[in-house]
């Protein structure tokens, strides 16, 4: 949407930065949890974190699945917390830092709408790269309606796609607003990301209620 949103984003962000940050660490935490790693023999290992679960064999292997597909599920339920937090926060709610961990109801929803998601970008992708962009921006909001509106995973991405016809290339540039806002706070030492992430977390939660029709949006916060 617009670049505005980006500096709404930021107002709202200074003031609620510590309500996302234990949302924001498990996930990092949990998709970092099952790492591959080349041994000096050229063998490959699994760790979990920082422990060493073997050379890889097959029940490494399968060890290393279960928890890979354990921590995604994990870090999908996190994700969705960030997504209701960001949006209550672009309405205008007070929150704290427990209104970050949603119920587990809509997960299966949100996993499935994952997949859905990531396939129809991935063949996209495929097809010349240019047709995965648009997709992108087509079915970019499905998880809001998902986390906020309970709607299936099919339902989501038709909504998603309804709400943001006529809109992609502002969603492009706010694509690109985001990876600038993003690589800002990775040039502040990594520590600007506290800040950056949930600025781009609550402009994307504005372009959701404005483009769902449930919020507009000035250019500049008000007072």
């Amino acid at each position: 949407m617009r670049h505005e949103l980006i500096r709404y984003g930021w107002s709202k962000a200074r003031r609620w930065v510590w309500a996302f940050l234990p949302a924001l660490l498990l996930q990092w935490v949990l998709s970092s949890a099952v790492t591959w790693r080349r041994e000096v023999d050229g063998r490959f290992s699994v760790h979990l974190w920082w422990h060493n679960l073997g050379i890889l064999g097959q029940k490494t292997v399968i060890t290393a699945v279960v928890l890979s597909i354990v921590g995604y599920v994990a870090s999908r339920w996190v994700e969705m917390g960030i997504i209701d937090g960001s949006v209550k926060v672009a309405h205008g709610e007070d929150v704290a830092a427990g209104d970050f961990f949603v119920s587990w109801k809509n997960l299966g929803n949100y996993v499935i709408g994952s997949f859905l998601f990531g396939f129809i970008v991935g063949v996209g992708t495929l097809l010349l790269v240019v047709p995965g962009i648009i997709w992108g921006l087509r079915y970019c909001l499905y998880g809001y309606y998902i986390v906020t509106q309970g709607a299936g995973p099919m339902e989501a991405l038709q909504m998603s796609a309804e709400a943001t016809d006529g809109h992609k290339s502002e969603l492009f540039a706010l694509c690109v607003a985001s990876m600038g806002a993003i690589i800002l706070g990775v040039l502040c030492l990594g520590v600007g990301l506290l800040w950056a992430i949930p600025t781009v977390d609550i402009a994307w939660g504005a372009v959701f209620l404005e483009l769902s029709g449930q919020q507009s949006f000035p250019a500049t916060e008000p007072t």
